[in-house]
């Protein structure tokens, strides 16, 4: 159902009004497109759906500030692209502290008696539930990504995604803990 310019006008004129049935059709007609477009910006999969959702959320929320002479459509993607990058600063912030905090944890006596399993387990304890399952099934199990993919039910992209932020995580914090030679040969 194509949306024409005068009648998108309508409706998001409606829909800051708190319209329910605008704010439906503006939704049904514009999800496809702004999945469309975080696919093309190679967000993963699993993650398009929730910024859909959350965009869409967040027009509604600030539907009354909605300036109905400007393009609705860079306005709802410009909505995502904060999503995203909000999202990603969060994570890089997320990774750093739980860094920081791991790698505080350990005096230098410790690290000298400490085994590496043992290092390594307190790290994957500060890691997402998901990203360390997909981890331990990787790394410490020995599974492929499309078997982690499967008995997981998510795809094979999102657990590409999740072993390479906690590869590089572990790393991170094994080399700053002086377990630089463990690395390669862990990894």
């Amino acid at each position: 159902m194509p949306v024409y310019p005068n009648i998108e006008k309508k409706l998001v004129t409606q829909l800051k009004l708190g319209n329910e049935e605008a704010f439906i059709a503006i939704y049904k007609h514009y999800s496809p497109i702004l999945t469309s477009f975080l696919a093309r910006m190679n967000i993963p999969s699993a993650d398009i759906e929730d910024v859909v959702q959350q965009s869409f959320l967040k027009l509604w929320e600030a539907r009354d500030r909605i300036d109905t002479e400007a393009s609705f459509k860079n306005y709802i993607i410009t909505i995502a692209k904060n999503d995203i990058y909000n999202k990603i600063q969060r994570n890089i912030t997320a990774q750093t502290y739980t860094a920081h905090t791991v790698a505080q944890s350990y005096s230098s006596e410790e690290l000298q008696s400490t085994e590496l399993e043992e290092v390594l387990q307190k790290i994957l304890l500060q890691l997402p539930e998901k990203r360390r399952k997909v981890f331990e099934m990787s790394r410490l199990q020995g599974y492929s990504n499309s078997e982690i993919a499967k008995e997981l039910e998510i795809t094979k992209s999102t657990v590409e995604n999740h072993i390479n932020n906690s590869s590089s995580l572990v790393k991170r914090i094994l080399k700053s803990l002086g377990f630089s030679i463990c690395i390669f040969i862990f990894f």
